[in-house]
């Protein structure tokens, strides 16, 4: 082999690494169109631990649904009115969860975004929620 037969085959190489990474590139950001528009629409389903309040959330805090089963009805307002909160809370929160592990398998766990996302999840949802999950 001579020097210009190594030259043109280092170039090669390097051709088909700049291709790879080229192709790969473009797979992160067809998957990073498919993780936001993932992430937007992102929903979750919360009911209350005795079931009388069920509630659909999306990730950005949208409330989707709310359904009062009757014999919710039978509750005071106060309590019915903190049932409902708790639950809206839980759908939200589910919501939120599910985008952060949307964004997790898109970026994965080390990522900066994620970090920062997490922690703002964290922070606005620091006090416990009482329903239950019904996905």
């Amino acid at each position: 082999m001579t020097l210009s037969d190594d030259a043109l085959s280092a170039l090669e190489d390097a051709r088909a690494r700049v291709h790879a990474q080229v192709a790969q590139a473009r797979e992160r950001a067809e998957d990073a169109g498919r993780m936001a528009g993932d992430v937007r629409t992102a929903t979750a389903t919360a009911v209350s631990p005795g079931r009388e309040v069920r509630v659909t959330a999306a990730a950005g805090g949208r409330v989707d649904r709310v359904e009062i089963a009757e014999v919710a009805l039978s509750r005071d307002a106060r309590n019915l009115s903190r049932l409902v909160t708790e639950t809206v809370r839980a759908a939200q929160r589910d919501a939120a969860d599910a985008a952060l592990r949307r964004m997790t398998q898109s970026l994965g766990e080390t990522s900066p975004l994620v970090a920062a996302a997490r922690q703002r999840l964290d922070d606005e949802y620091a006090h416990s929620t009482h329903g239950t999950r019904s996905e």
